[in-house]
């Protein structure tokens, strides 16, 4: 009898989103494994996500040593691959005999650097679940050769990956079970489900990776009404809030209809929102009101631009009027619209630029976001990216940073103005989670996320040992007095070194004069730094491309006494001022004061006796005013 091969999958979140890291696909492949009678020779386990969401990369790397899993699977996508190779490398090297199987959008075969990568073993190109199926009875039986399996890329001795011939797509989804309704998800009280429709696209826009196998013709590229309801169900009885169908073109398909009508009376009482995208020139009234009827809340809708060159050379096809009759309905049934501008598409520039915005002006439709283009592998964009002088990061995110049309400077120009013109932070780092406005309460207890210490209060005192490295989780809050940063310094840095992806926010305390800006930078210039996904979305925070990241972490906030002599300006780049504020419960606050003051928010600090109706007008009158003029309130 074969012996039982031991997998474990991985899937990593949004650094911003772990809630959203639903590892549907890692769910697929068990579950169709499973049903191609591979129980009895392979034991499939999906990392669960109170580690994969919140652990930093050394308790990764512990909990997969602690399985010890004869292959490793990994999701990988543009945030995630980075980090995930990395830690599957860490793991190998105390694991020897361990593989690790990639599979993914990420893994294309023009992805040069991904697939040199020395974690990656296994490389599963294209749809995965036969692939895998397969892979998985090889690794058991021995038949048949790995190198001879479609769709799969094998490394050999001497260090190449050798490819098998391409993968055909199942023509059919019906033969793959619901990995929900088989028991292979889980989803966190505040998580979205991912309820996918069908792997099928009729366009061919150039920058993206949707049915760019399966061409215009639907099929049995779809999964049954009944399966679709299924799992909203399965959703609903553990008290899922919030779905989101994965499908490109949601009112094109077949199920579009028998689904509005049997959501209308599922969910008759409005409890579960529904998030989809759409094409907005097949947005009818009727469809409309049957997504309102449906309880569908937030839609995308693309754009990208109204350049009519433009959405040539990206072969996109859209009929601009059309679009823009049927997104005003969706406005109509107040149904929150997702609206986007794609900044370096091939063939665009300024004025092509200057004539999207236009567009939507004159058409009279709500607020849009500013995105970069990302040339991403697999897609047509990059095999066209010579023809329209697409220069682009060879890593992810793999930013455009500059085109035929639009050199580095005027793309960052372009953008730092369109992010200003919408209200947006044009510093901020799309995927970055945002500050913890608790971090500063009082208290000596280190706080867990999922038994992954998160916060560290080091005000009272310098431990001989801050934390084990292997307990952090990826987001952690630090707190230290300015005047111990020197006795801490070593330990910080060890930290960080044993979790390069994770994010440290250090909150420095002072009591008397702040360090200098020079000294403040050259001391966190020096602490570990590996660059990754986040610091490359960073790169246009810089003035010039090179090099293509800019150091995202540790985040540093300065927490300065409010009669302190400070120029927030002058800690640009190196770290963020919160001003600590000692209010009376019977004064108002000075909100003039603290809008001419500067710095990124206040540390509202009130009397322990204040009164909880008084400490609560008081917050929201502070959270109001930060709101305005986008500074944040920490608070107890």
């Amino acid at each position: 009898m074969s012996p039982v091969i031991d997998v474990l999958m991985l899937q990593l979140p949004v650094p911003s989103s772990p809630a959203l890291n639903t590892p549907l696909a890692a769910g697929y492949l068990a579950a169709y494994a499973e049903a191609q009678g591979l129980g009895e020779l392979a034991r499939i386990t999906i990392l669960p996500r109170a580690i994969a969401d919140h652990a930093g990369d050394a308790a990764l790397v512990d909990a997969i040593v602690a399985r010890a899993p004869n292959l490793l699977g990994l999701s990988l996508y543009t945030w995630n691959s980075e980090r995930s190779l990395a830690v599957a490398l860490r793991a190998k090297q105390r694991l020897p005999r361990l593989r690790v199987v990639v599979g993914g959008p990420e893994v294309q075969p023009d992805n040069a650097w991904l697939l040199a990568h020395p974690a990656v073993d296994l490389a599963v190109i294209g749809e995965g679940e036969q692939t895998f199926a397969e892979l998985l009875r090889a690794l058991a039986t021995g038949q048949p050769p790995l190198a001879q399996i479609p769709g799969l890329a094998v490394r050999l001795p001497d260090g190449q990956l050798h490819f098998a011939p391409e993968r055909v797509a199942l023509a059919e989804l019906a033969p793959i079970p619901s990995p929900y309704l088989a028991g292979h998800l889980e989803l966190p009280p505040d998580g979205m489900q991912m309820v996918e429709i069908s792997r099928w696209c009729p366009y061919a826009c150039s920058f993206c990776l949707y049915g760019r196998n399966m061409g215009a013709k639907l099929g049995g590229r779809y999964f049954a009404l009944e399966r679709v309801l299924a799992e909203i169900r399965w959703g609903i009885a553990r008290g899922v809030r919030s779905v989101h169908f994965v499908e490109a073109n949601l009112n094109l398909v077949p199920l579009f209809w028998p689904l509005m009508r049997a959501l209308a009376e599922l969910n008759a009482e409005r409890q579960l929102t529904f998030y989809a995208e759409l094409r907005g020139e097949h947005l009818s009234d009727e469809v409309v009101a049957a997504l309102d009827a449906a309880n569908v809340r937030v839609v995308e809708v693309g754009l990208q631009t109204a350049n009519p060159v433009a959405l040539r050379a990206s072969h996109r096809r859209t009929d601009l009027a059309k679009w823009a009759a049927g997104t005003r309905r969706l406005y109509a049934h107040k149904i929150e619209v997702l609206l986007d501008v794609i900044l370096g598409l091939p063939a665009d520039d300024a004025a092509g630029v200057a004539e999207t915005l236009a567009f939507i002006e004159r058409e009279q439709l709500g607020p849009y976001d500013i995105f970069t283009l990302q040339v991403l592998p697999g897609t047509a964009v990059r095999r066209e990216a010579s023809e329209h002088g697409l220069v682009f990061q060879e890593r992810p995110p793999y930013f455009v940073l500059a085109t035929r049309e639009l050199p580095y400077a005027e793309l960052r120009r372009l953008r730092r103005e369109l992010k200003l013109g919408v209200g947006l932070d044009p510093d901020a780092v799309e995927g970055m989670p945002a500050p913890r406005l608790e971090a500063l309460a009082t208290t000596d207890e280190s706080e867990s996320e999922s038994d992954f210490v998160r916060r560290l209060d080091l005000r009272g005192g310098v431990p001989d040992v801050l934390c084990d490295p292997n307990k952090l989780a990826a987001h952690v809050d630090l707190l230290l007095a300015v005047r111990a940063i020197p006795a801490l310094t070593a330990q910080l840095a060890a930290l960080m070194a044993a979790s390069p992806a994770t994010i440290f926010d250090l909150y420095l305390l002072a009591t008397r004069a702040p360090p200098a800006p020079a000294e403040l930078r050259a001391w966190r210039d020096a602490l570990p730094h590996e660059p990754g996904y986040l610091d490359r979305v960073a790169v246009y925070t810089r003035e010039q491309p090179q090099p293509q990241h800019a150091r995202v972490s540790p985040r540093l906030w300065l927490v300065l006494p409010w009669a302190a002599q400070a120029e927030p300006a002058a800690y640009t780049g190196i770290a963020q001022i919160i001003w600590r504020y000692d209010a009376a419960p019977d004064e108002p606050l000075p909100l003039g004061a603290w809008r001419a003051a500067g710095g990124d928010g206040i540390w509202l600090c009130l009397p322990a006796a204040t009164p909880d109706a008084v400490r609560a007008a008081m917050l929201a009158e502070a959270r109001a005013w930060a709101a305005a003029y986008g500074r944040a309130i920490w608070s107890p």
